[in-house]
């Protein structure tokens, strides 16, 4: 882990120099995690991948910005976070955009019963279908939190909440989450 950082910084050193060899391994390494911010967010792909790259414009053009104390993951969802927020606003009143089902909250089939297979597809659907119920900050901070692995803090500090205000957003999430999806709960555990 510590090697990963330390090359992570090399990278953002070689970019702050003007590496277009090093943007590019940036954009490479990074674009996965912006662009689920993005779709989390946007709901829709084409709509994340526009914001993805004007969110990467955005982190060229503020390297001087990023404190090289700390990890960038949290500094680069904040760009895309507030990019997103901004693509919201700007929307407000248009219908919701279209969301596709989204295949990373799908279980990998691979190795199990077909059964279980159909009840894991079924939870995938129901789990996108309890989050589109859920606001786009708060399908946000769930993917942040949950799918990104960043920590409370690194929340707090990608999306300028503050900590305290994330975990009672989490646990309410998480409260609606399981008041949506309540009944596939009580059959899997049958």
């Amino acid at each position: 882990m510590r090697t990963e950082r330390a090359s992570e910084l090399d990278l953002i050193r070689r970019c702050r120099g003007g590496s277009t060899d090093a943007w590019r391994a940036f954009v490479r390494r990074f674009s996965p995690l912006v662009y689920r911010v993005s779709y989390r967010m946007l709901r829709s792909r084409e709509e994340a991948e526009d914001a993805s790259q004007e969110a990467f414009l955005r982190i060229y053009r503020s390297f001087d910005s990023f404190d090289a104390t700390r990890p960038p993951e949290p500094w680069l969802s904040r760009i895309a976070y507030n990019v997103c927020l901004k693509r919201i606003a700007r929307r407000a009143g248009d219908p919701a955009a279209p969301s596709a089902l989204d295949e990373e909250l799908l279980p990998d089939t691979g190795s199990i019963s077909p059964e279980r297979a159909a009840r894991g597809r079924e939870a995938g659907e129901a789990l996108e279908s309890a989050m589109e119920q859920l606001s786009a900050q708060d399908r946000t901070i769930l993917s942040l939190r949950y799918k990104e692995g960043l920590s409370i803090a690194d929340v707090s500090e990608a999306t300028g909440i503050p900590p305290g205000t994330v975990k009672v957003r989490v646990f309410r999430a998480k409260a609606k989450l399981r008041n949506h999806m309540g009944d596939l709960f009580d059959e899997v555990e049958a």
